[in-house]
């Protein structure tokens, strides 16, 4: 059993000050833990639901691809990134415009006229399309 030994600083403290122990295994705690915290997100939940997104013990499908495709497929899946939008509304670019004229959000990039195309539903598999559209993005969100 652990026990807290005498603090060397008072300003210190020791994590079994706040820790409890477990009466679970470790990983259905952890599993409660991520659905007490998806119920919290309320829409933003429901919108990842319906494109196939759940809390899962596993990485999210495409984590074979490279790191660079991978990320840039779990930014597209969940909408946040650094698309020219986003860059803008953060202060660090001053145009919004993707190269075909038009605002470059997160929904844009899936459906550019200059890009592969993809669905919410080809990123959760991913299809070739969804494969496409990452590979087009990787190098720019």
């Amino acid at each position: 059993m652990n026990t807290a030994v005498r603090k060397r600083l008072g300003s210190r403290s020791s994590f079994l000050d706040t820790s409890e122990a477990l009466e679970t295994t470790p990983t259905d705690a952890r599993t409660t833990e991520w659905q007490k915290q998806w119920n919290s997100l309320g829409s933003q939940a429901a919108q990842w639901k319906e494109r196939g997104i759940t809390p899962d013990e596993c990485l999210a499908t495409g984590h074979d691809q490279t790191w660079a495709v991978w990320k840039t497929l779990n930014r597209l899946r969940v909408g946040e990134g650094r698309c020219k939008a986003s860059m803008k509304k953060w202060n660090i670019t001053t145009s919004d415009a993707c190269a075909c004229g038009e605002p470059q959000t997160m929904e844009h990039l899936m459906n550019c006229t200059q890009a592969p195309q993809c669905t919410g539903d080809d990123l959760a598999e991913p299809t070739a399309a969804a494969l496409a559209c990452a590979n087009h993005w990787k190098d720019e969100i």
